[in-house]
């Protein structure tokens, strides 16, 4: 409830952004970030409108302000960006490399920006109507002045990231007061207009996810039914449903806010770290059943101890609060003058660490339980193989995210990994689960009504094997019958002997088994 409650303290906090920048520049420096973009190789284009009030015009010369253009690279926006260099040294990494088409001067000029004869900047396109006009003055308002108003075209050699940045070096005030209108665009379609290069094709790919989870919800509700009616309907798998649910809105919403950038430009923070925040607490779900059943809860036990529970719910928590710290962070905290995945921070590797923590413990709890019900390896074989996957898959994307992939890249890559990876978990989770007569690793084999009817069974203490409890009883039923052309001779599995009725199908272990007479419904 607590980490809920955090989660909607970010949301309330967070406002709307826009792929169409509208701000003021108004500060003490003389050298600004604007805004950054991934462009495309071809049909790139920023629409710029820069306004400036009255009172401002007469400090435009001699000291006027200039966009400065910076892809990146090393020795363009990486060596601009917060390094020791002044303002000219700055705006000098562009005139040293001949890249004066990279600088737009803002000031009441005859002279055009860029032409296509004389253009020097080849990831320019000089057929730009970005020119320096004369100033226009608004209608209804003559404090108001507007000194340029075009699109300056970018082509690259493969999809680039282009930061743009506003300098005013001779200006012992910092850059000259202006308002700004920024559009930055990826040709004319609905589905590249306003998105970055780098995360074209993301919609179109969570389009699918959203279909596939949606299958999932409702393949999981016919399961669900099914176990209801047998009374095998156990909390984990209402945890599951719960969990898979989760993903599938936090799927929906993710797409919406999508579909709205694509639309109009604009990027609602409100509904994306909605997304997010149900996305983790989905996952946390989903991390909190694969502990409890890698324990035997709800397989070989009906609760755990109170030491255990204790630890879990501790462990949980922490998981949950780093995850809440690390969405918070990227929100409010990140840098936008840099490219930053959304785990690259302290408390994305606190996330990252904890993980894979709980995959160290879930497979000790996998190798304890197995040790002590051996009957269940066909259960635990394919479950502690999967979700080690599973588990591992996050982290090791996460750091190859980070330090492996380019930046152009990573947005699409981490987005269908982990996409993937939450589908193959439910997946997997669902046709272990499914109660069919060839599903011979289904984990239920007592029913609901009879948990805490015969007894139940505490954490392992000491690596010692518990008393039996209604669980127990229900395996060692299963354990001890063999089917020989529909009825056969009953055989012990760690047990002296077992009688057995050929004429009834009944043993001995019957009278601690749901299924007495019958057949349990996975066999």
């Amino acid at each position: 409830m607590i980490g809920l409650k955090s989660f909607v303290l970010v949301l309330l906090v967070l406002g709307a952004d826009f792929k169409i920048l509208t701000g003021t520049v108004d500060t003490f420096e003389n050298f600004h970030f604007l805004a950054r973009f991934c462009f495309r190789p071809h049909n790139g284009k920023a629409s710029f409108t820069f306004t400036y009030r009255r009172e401002n015009v007469d400090n435009i010369l001699p000291t006027y302000n200039s966009l400065l253009m910076y892809y990146d690279g090393i020795k363009q926006w990486d060596a601009a960006y917060k390094t020791p260099m002044t303002c000219h040294e700055k705006v000098d990494l562009l005139e040293d490399q001949n890249d004066s088409d990279q600088i737009a001067e803002l000031r009441e000029t005859d002279e055009r920006y860029c032409s296509q004869e004389d253009n020097t900047a080849p990831l320019i396109n000089c057929t730009s109507n970005f020119e320096n006009k004369k100033a226009v003055y608004a209608v209804g308002d003559p404090n108001i002045v507007t000194f340029h108003n075009g699109y300056i075209g970018f082509q690259n050699s493969r999809a680039r990231w282009w930061y743009f940045a506003v300098s005013n070096c001779d200006n012992p005030n910092g850059v000259t007061r202006m308002s700004y209108t920024v559009e930055l665009t990826n040709g004319d379609t609905f589905w590249t207009r306003h998105v970055s290069a780098d995360e074209i094709g993301i919609l179109e790919t969570d389009i699918v996810f959203v279909i596939l989870f949606i299958y999932l919800v409702i393949a999981s509700a016919k399961v669900a039914r099914t176990l209801a009616n047998r009374q095998l309907y156990h909390t984990s798998f209402k945890i599951f449903m719960a969990s898979v649910t989760m993903q599938a809105i936090s799927q929906i919403v993710v797409v919406i806010f999508r579909c709205m950038i694509n639309m109009n430009g604009q990027e609602n923070k409100v509904l994306k770290y909605f997304g997010k925040a149900i996305a983790v607490i989905a996952e946390t779900l989903f991390i909190l059943l694969l502990i409890l059943l890698s324990k035997g809860w709800t397989v070989v036990r009906g609760r755990l101890s109170t030491q255990g529970t204790m630890i879990l719910s501790a462990s949980i928590t922490f998981y949950f609060l780093s995850q809440v710290v690390a969405l918070f962070w990227s929100a409010y905290m990140f840098d936008p003058g840099e490219v930053l995945y959304e785990y690259e921070s302290a408390p994305g590797y606190v996330v990252i660490a904890c993980l894979t923590l709980m995959w160290i413990w879930f497979c000790t709890c996998n190798y304890h339980t197995l040790q002590n019900y051996p009957d269940q390896n066909k259960f635990y074989g394919i479950f502690f193989a999967a979700y080690s996957i599973w588990f591992l898959a996050k982290p090791i994307m996460v750091l190859i995210a980070a330090f492996q992939l380019e930046d152009h890249y990573r947005e699409k890559a981490v987005n269908v990994v982990l996409n993937s990876n939450h589908f193959f978990g439910y997946s997997v989770f669902l046709v272990l689960t499914r109660p069919s007569t060839n599903n011979k690793m289904f984990p239920y084999n007592v029913k609901t009504s009879q948990i805490g009817v015969s007894g139940t069974a505490d954490d392992l203490v000491d690596g010692e094997r518990p008393k039996a409890s209604s669980f127990e009883r229900a395996n060692m039923f299963r354990a001890a019958r063999t089917v020989d052309g529909g009825r056969g001779d009953a055989y012990a599995v760690g047990f002296s002997s077992v009688a057995y009725n050929a004429e009834t199908g009944a043993t001995n272990l019957d009278m601690f088994s749901p299924y007495a007479g019958q057949d349990p419904p996975h066999i």
